[in-house]
């Protein structure tokens, strides 16, 4: 019996080909590929102004920077994130605010958000989690109301819409990740989009220690004295060879998304019947990429484990950040729908990879999973009660 993997790493012959060319070109650091690889992003997410990176992780810490966010700066965010979109708020030494999530959802609640505004507040970060896209209009909305940057973290999202519109385009800057299991794998990587070309221009020179590339050569190709570097920036640039896996994934890219939403829709119609079972429903109007599957039960950790005894993987996605004490901040009691979440969310595969086949045993050994539970719970109870009888 084939294990059934919650995640995957795209590959084939192109990818493999292209690899092999830049390498015995000698040109794996830099060359064609990386403008070919922003070009094609531009255009699949309809956004002219996009910054690769080596990872999503420098694309948001390049976002708070450009954002002038500095140490002791607030920045409103969600604890069910990856470290990928957190930790640079701690790195630069600002405050992560945690903002909780509506009641038995997976969206960071709008109301809470405005409320948490303060004089402090320079930015704030919005995770499509998973790919669901979240109540970023809204969000949109008060952050402009209060002149807040709005990072929009498009981590795995890559193509989720709301009314029509691509993620990524509602927030003054957005991020986007390439890790291997993304929907674009560049074996890592990552990217920045801007809404102007000084802003994209600006981040070019700082993801190569503040060099400007234009300036930065005489005409004999050496290194020219009278460029000047004003703000010293990273080593964060996404080099030719990763670029180049990347560009030959653009054009089936959509074809995987749309399998996996397909696979999505057929998990719903399988699980929302289930009693046992809370399918987390997309919001009204937007139509998730689908990185992952997530549903809601009780005892969630016996049910994965019983899953994964029959070869198929899930996990909990991710772990609350706010109980981290890196970021030096408060945990906990003030975030009871995220703490709810955390103990019940499950996440199932649904990727491209998988066939009807597949779905079918994934809905089949999760429903005997959740029924072995209960009949455990029930059977414990029973006898708690026959024990106590006997007491009595």
């Amino acid at each position: 019996m084939q294990d059934l993997a919650l995640l995957n790493a795209y590959n084939s012959k192109d990818i493999e080909d292209v690899s092999l060319k830049v390498i015995n070109s000698g040109y794996i650091a830099s060359g064609e590929y990386v403008a070919q690889f922003e070009s094609g992003l531009s255009k699949l997410l309809n956004q002219e102004h996009v910054v690769t990176t080596s990872d999503m992780t420098s694309a948001i810490n390049l976002a708070l920077h450009m954002s002038d966010v500095r140490a002791n700066d607030e920045v409103l965010t969600t604890s069910f994130a990856c470290m990928a979109t957190n930790s640079p708020i701690a790195a630069i030494g600002a405050k992560a605010v945690w903002i909780d999530l509506e009641p038995h959802s997976i969206f960071l609640d709008p109301e809470k958000f405005e409320q948490s505004i303060t004089d402090k507040t320079k930015a704030a970060i919005v995770y499509h989690v998973a790919g669901y896209p979240g109540h970023i209009k809204i969000i949109s909305d008060i952050c402009r109301k209060h002149n807040i940057t709005l990072i929009e973290d498009c981590d795995n999202a890559l193509l989720a819409k709301v009314d029509g519109q691509y993620v990524g385009s509602f927030g003054d800057f957005a991020v986007f990740s390439f890790y291997p299991n993304r929907q674009i794998n560049t074996f890592e990587g990552g990217a920045l989009v801007c809404k102007s070309a000084l802003a994209a221009n600006k981040a070019r020179k700082l993801r190569r220690f503040g060099i400007d590339f234009s300036t930065f050569r005489n005409i004999e190709g050496g290194i020219n004295p009278l460029s000047d570097i004003p703000e010293v920036g990273w080593s964060i640039s996404l080099n030719n060879l990763c670029s180049a896996a990347g560009s030959v994934q653009i054009e089936t890219v959509e074809t995987r998304i749309g399998a996996s939403r397909a696979n999505a829709i057929f998990l719903r119609s399988k699980l929302s019947a289930h009693a046992g079972i809370h399918v987390i429903k997309p919001l009204e109007g937007t139509n998730p990429a689908y990185w992952v599957f997530l549903i809601r039960v009780e005892k969630r950790d016996e049910v994965i484990k019983k899953l994964k005894l029959q070869g198929i993987h899930s996990s909990t996605l991710h772990y609350r950040n706010d109980q981290y004490s890196c970021f030096q901040t408060e945990a906990s009691s003030e975030l009871p729908n995220t703490k709810k979440l955390q103990e019940s969310i499950l996440a199932l595969p649904c990727g491209w990879w998988l066939k009807e086949k597949d779905l079918n045993r994934i809905v089949s050994v999760l429903f005997e999973a959740i029924s072995l539970s209960k009949s455990i719970e029930i059977e414990f109870s029973g006898r708690v009660l026959e024990i106590e009888g006997l007491k009595g």
